[in-house]
């Protein structure tokens, strides 16, 4: 880990490489996996960056909502191999799991590192505890919410009291 529990919601270790398609200059993909509040913004900031973006959801409302805008969208489950490479995993940049269910995120590092060692994955957690299992299933980078959330309650808190 990178930084200590009280002080950074993330944990991260070094990028990896990419492109689109061998052979095929389309810039930078990204693979964003589940598509709510999370998933939104981290893909609109990839989309400003300048990335190419696949979405992933299971939400078959999600994927059409999607589709209609042009966008790349999956219906499923990342944790299936095949699925991850339709979606461009043997090509992508990095892969970014925003779903809130750990089991279902734990479980789609160890895919997707197994199909791609070298792809830069993003997972998010809810606890610590989840945040390790995460990076001992392959992922580079783990947001935790629970340090996040206490590190926005101090700051709150602090800033009323101190800062008024």
């Amino acid at each position: 880990m990178d930084a200590a529990p009280n002080d950074n919601p993330e944990i991260s270790s070094a990028p990896g490489p990419a492109s689109r398609e061998p052979g095929v200059s389309r810039g930078r993909h990204a693979i964003v996996v589940g598509f709510g509040p999370v998933g939104r913004i981290t893909a609109e900031g990839l989309l400003a960056a300048g990335f190419t973006l696949t979405i992933i959801d299971r939400n078959p409302d999600t994927i059409d909502r999607q589709r209609k805008l042009g966008r790349d969208a999956l219906h499923g489950d990342a944790r299936d191999p095949k699925l991850l490479e339709q979606a461009g995993i043997l090509q992508a940049e990095t892969l970014v799991l925003t779903m809130p269910d750990a089991d279902e995120a734990l479980a789609a590092c160890k895919v997707a590192h197994a199909i791609r060692p070298e792809v830069f994955i993003v997972a998010r957690a809810n606890f610590v505890s989840e945040g390790i299992l995460a990076l001992q299933n392959g992922a580079d980078h783990v947001v935790i919410e629970e340090i996040a959330t206490a590190n926005d309650m101090r700051d709150a808190v602090v800033n009323h009291l101190v800062g008024a």
